[in-house]
C-alpha cells in the first residue's frame, strides 16, 4: 500500500500579545478542491479520503462525488485551455461535465 500523499500542513494563531491565547492545530488539504481543512483532535468520525486519487479530501458532498483532484484539473488544462475545470459551486460540486474526468476522455 503506497502511503497518502502530501496535503498536510499546519496553522498557528498567536493571540498571546492582546491577552488572547497561542493555538497550534495540524491541516490537511483537500486534493479535490484545494481547500484547507483545520484538523479537530476531539472529532469521532473518520476523514472523508478519496481512493482514485490516493489523498484525503473535504466534508464537502461534491468533492465526494466523483475524483475531480487539481492535478488532474490542471494536467487536462494544459492540453485544453480554456476548459472551466476549476469552476465549482458552494457545496464543491463541479460545475462543469464530469466525464470530462473520465480516464479515456483525453
Amino acid at each position: 500500500m503506497s502511503r497518502v500523499r502530501g496535503g498536510r500542513g499546519y496553522l498557528l494563531i498567536d493571540n498571546r500579545a492582546s491577552g488572547g491565547e497561542k493555538l497550534e492545530m495540524a491541516t490537511l488539504t483537500c486534493s479535490h478542491c484545494n481547500t484547507i481543512v483545520v484538523l479537530n483532535k476531539e472529532r469521532s468520525r473518520s476523514r472523508s479520503y478519496c481512493r482514485s486519487c490516493n489523498a484525503y479530501i473535504c466534508d464537502s458532498p461534491g468533492c465526494n462525488a466523483i475524483c475531480a483532484s487539481i492535478e488532474k484539473s490542471l494536467e487536462i488544462l494544459q492540453t485544453n485551455p480554456g476548459l472551466p475545470l476549476l469552476a465549482r459551486g458552494k457545496q464543491g460540486e463541479l460545475l462543469c461535465d464530469p466525464n470530462i474526468f473520465n480516464k479515456n476522455t483525453f
